[in-house]
């Protein structure tokens, strides 16, 4: 025969567990509503990427786009000067290949830069910045920012090695965009990497003026910008990348302008741990 204090324990106990179905039927609804917030915040990452791969073609492309135009232009002045000849349009066509050339080697530069790697790999940090380098450095010079990087050895991290190059552009984006934003004149980025035992450590300190203090720790936060137009998804994303690689990414102001430490295991004690 039940007692009292059995019915009442059955009770307690299918309350208990009807709570507890509600919690989890809710934590799996916010774990949904969040990874789709998530996705959306990238696709809008993807976009402004987009939007900043575009302008970097523009920037690379104008030099052979304008030499292109000569070459065209002058076709119709040695036409009119009776100077087309076989030496004439064998120079025409070895030019225009070599501009050509080049307008299509940037675009497999890019092609292979915004390739997502699936897996993580070794490679160099030094050269995951060159490669970023090379991509924006048509920007960097039309706005008179100079860089300051030597690529000494061979710092071997463990990651996505296209993912850390995107990383650094966002952060030579964001300096630009500084630079710019409060006019600043005599601009200049200093890359250099560091070591510790476990972790290899990019720095970047740019000469535009720091951050100010009430900002220092929303910097990170999704959608926080202080541009005009800005997005607030470079320095998120920028976040969310290192953090999927093992690593981290810190700021703080220096002498006149901020400096940006991006961190990354070492491919050595990532062998260890594994």
């Amino acid at each position: 025969m039940n007692t009292q204090h059995d019915i009442d324990y059955r009770a307690l106990a299918e309350k208990y567990e009807a709570i507890n179905r509600l919690l989890e039927e809710r934590i799996q609804e916010e774990i949904a509503k969040n990874r789709e917030k998530e996705q959306i915040i990238i696709q809008h990452a993807r976009l402004a990427a987009m939007g900043e791969m575009m302008s970097c073609i523009s920037h690379q492309w104008r030099h052979p786009l304008n030499r292109l135009l000569l070459l065209v232009e002058d076709v119709r002045d040695a036409l009119e000067f009776g100077e087309i000849n076989e030496s004439y349009i064998d120079r025409f066509t070895r030019e225009s290949i070599i501009q050509i050339q080049d307008m299509s080697q940037t675009i497999n530069e890019f092609r292979k830069f915004y390739k997502p790697n699936i897996e993580k790999s070794t490679f160099s940090v030094g050269d995951a910045i060159e490669e970023a380098l090379s991509i924006f450095s048509q920007s960097l010079k039309n706005h008179g920012i100079t860089v300051t990087f030597e690529n000494r050895g061979q710092q071997i991290a463990y990651g996505y090695p296209n993912g850390f190059s995107q990383v650094v552009l966002n952060i030579l984006a964001n300096a630009r965009d500084a630079f710019v934003l409060k006019e600043i004149p005599n601009r200049q980025i200093q890359i250099t990497i560091n070591e510790t035992n476990e972790l290899i450590i990019a720095e970047f300190t740019d000469n535009a003026g720091g951050i100010e203090s009430a900002f220092m720790e929303k910097v990170f936060d999704v959608h926080f910008t202080t541009k005009p137009h800005g997005s607030g998804l470079g320095l998120y994303m920028t976040q969310m990348v290192l953090e999927k690689m093992d690593g981290h990414v810190s700021v703080e102001n220096i002498c006149g302008g901020a400096r940006f430490s991006l961190s990354l295991p070492k491919a050595v004690s990532m062998a260890k741990q594994a």
